[in-house]
C-alpha cells in the first residue's frame, strides 16, 4: 500500500519536468550541448585523476571523493547524453550545408531534411531557414505558420546583444554586439567556475590559498577546503552580478530612456 502512494505523490514532479521540457524545444539543444560539454570534461578529470595516481597522493587525498564523483557522474550522463549530443550536431551540420548552397533546385530538393534539422535546433534556427528562404524565394511548407519578424524577437541570452549591462552603459557600443557578449559571459563563467571550484576543492594541492590575507599584507596562509575569504566572495559576487547582467534586457533599443 506504502509504495503507490510514493509512486502517485512523485508522478506530478516528473510530469511537470516533462512538461516543462516538451513546452520548451528550444533548450534542447543547448542545454544538451552545454551538459554533454560539462560532463564530458567531468569525465576525463576524473578518469586522469586516477590514472595519474591522484588516489594515493597525500597531497591530493582531498580530491579524491570529488574526482570519483566527476568520474562516475560524468560517466552516466555522457552514456546518456552524447547519443542525442552527436545527433544535434549532425542536424547542425546538415543545416549548415543546405543553407550555404547556392543552388535553389537543390535546397528544395532537401527541404524536408533541412526544415526537421531547423525544426530540432529551435526558433533561432527556423527564423534562419525562414529568412534563407525568402532570398532563395523558396514558399516554405505548410507546417510552419510563423512570421519571420516574430522568431526574430526572440532574443536567447547567448546570441543576444541587448543585453542588461548595454543597456545600463549605453554609451559602450561594443555591449550591443553579440560576440562581446558572448566573451564576457564565458571570461565570467569560466572564472566564476574556477574560482569557486578553488574555494570548495582547495585546488590540484587540496589546501585553499587565501587571497585576503595577501592583499591586507599578513603572511600568504592556505587552509583545508571549503574556504571563503572575504576577498573570494566578493569576487564571486561581482562575477555573478556580472554575468546576470549579460542577460537580455527585455527592453527594445529603439525605444531609447
Amino acid at each position: 500500500m506504502f509504495t503507490p502512494a510514493v509512486s502517485v505523490a512523485r508522478s506530478p514532479s516528473r510530469g511537470k519536468i516533462r512538461s516543462w521540457w516538451k513546452n520548451n524545444p528550444d533548450l534542447h539543444y543547448p542545454i544538451t550541448a552545454y551538459s554533454s560539454i560539462l560532463l564530458t570534461g567531468a569525465l576525463i578529470w576524473g578518469f586522469l585523476f586516477i590514472i595519474l595516481g591522484g588516489t594515493t597522493d597525500p597531497a591530493t587525498s582531498s580530491l579524491v571523493p570529488f574526482s570519483w564523483a566527476c568520474l562516475i557522474i560524468g560517466g552516466l550522463g555522457c552514456f546518456f547524453l552524447l547519443p542525442d549530443f552527436f545527433v544535434y550536431v549532425s542536424l547542425r551540420s546538415s543545416f549548415e550545408e543546405i543553407c550555404s548552397l547556392e543552388s535553389r533546385t537543390e535546397v528544395i530538393r532537401r527541404s524536408k531534411e533541412v526544415e526537421d534539422a531547423a525544426e530540432a535546433l529551435g526558433s533561432g534556427y527556423r527564423s534562419r531557414l525562414l529568412a534563407f528562404y525568402r532570398e532563395m524565394e523558396i514558399k516554405p511548407s505548410r507546417r510552419w505558420r510563423e512570421s519571420p519578424n516574430t522568431t526574430h524577437k526572440r532574443v536567447t541570452w547567448w546570441s543576444g546583444g541587448n543585453s542588461k549591462l548595454a543597456n545600463l552603459l549605453p554609451g559602450l557600443a561594443s555591449l550591443k554586439n553579440a560576440k562581446t557578449n558572448k566573451t564576457i559571459i564565458t571570461m565570467s563563467a569560466v572564472a566564476l567556475t574556477l574560482i569557486i571550484i578553488e574555494c570548495i576543492t582547495g585546488g590540484a594541492n587540496g589546501s585553499s590559498f587565501s587571497v585576503n590575507d595577501a592583499l591586507l599584507g599578513k603572511e600568504p596562509s592556505s587552509h583545508p577546503p571549503p574556504h571563503f575569504d572575504p576577498f573570494s566572495s566578493v569576487l564571486i559576487l561581482a562575477l555573478s552580478i556580472l554575468l546576470w547582467l549579460t542577460t537580455p534586457s527585455g527592453r527594445n533599443p529603439e525605444d531609447g530612456g
